[in-house]
């Protein structure tokens, strides 16, 4: 791809290179288009993709968790992954109660 089509796809918002992408995943999947066209397709497609994935880590990276104080005032701190080192620190969670099984049904007392 040339330096100006990949400029093309920096400048396209999230909402935007998805469409894009969308679009052409289905022409891809119709496999209506001449060979030369799906390949590029296929370019555009894997640098909107990533365009994607970019634009998606970049948002993460700003998302901030609003939390309460014991003042009860409200602050914000950056938002931490599932699984980070600061959830280790947090009191556990009681689990859910136990639901009672239900009864095992046999097929043939079905009456449809």
């Amino acid at each position: 791809m040339t330096p100006s089509v990949e400029d093309d796809i920096t400048a396209l918002t999230y909402e935007a290179a998805l469409a894009e992408l969308d679009t052409l995943i289905t022409k891809l999947e119709g496999g209506s288009i001449a060979l030369e066209e799906a390949i590029g397709a296929f370019e555009r497609g894997t640098l909107l993709a990533q365009h994607c994935a970019a634009l998606l880590e970049r948002t993460e990276q700003r998302v901030n968790q609003l939390v309460v104080g014991a003042d009860g005032r409200i602050g914000e701190r950056p938002l931490e992954a599932v699984g980070t080192a600061t959830e280790a620190a947090l009191p556990p969670v009681a689990p859910a109660p136990a639901r009672a099984r239900s009864p095992r049904i046999d097929p043939d007392d079905v009456p449809f």
